[in-house]
């Protein structure tokens, strides 16, 4: 596991992160529109549901930290 994922584990608190906790910062999408995105998988990392259709969306630490590894390095 990469520095990246402790360090949102430390600043979200669970490893299934709420999509309305991350789509502002991370994505630079207001959550409806990150909502809106989400079904279609026009997002940059895999979002899932547990449970039903009225459930949160959710995105994994383990995704979003490889996202940012990625970003990170491509950026140089």
């Amino acid at each position: 596991m990469s520095n990246t994922f402790f360090g949102l584990l430390a600043e979200f608190g669970e490893a299934n992160i709420p999509l309305d906790k991350i789509a502002p910062k991370y994505f630079g999408l207001s959550y409806e529109e990150a909502r809106r995105r989400a079904p279609a998988k026009l997002l940059p990392c895999k979002v899932f549901r547990l449970g039903g259709q009225k459930s949160p969306w959710l995105v994994s630490a383990v995704d979003l930290a490889d996202l940012i590894d990625r970003q990170r390095q491509k950026a140089g």
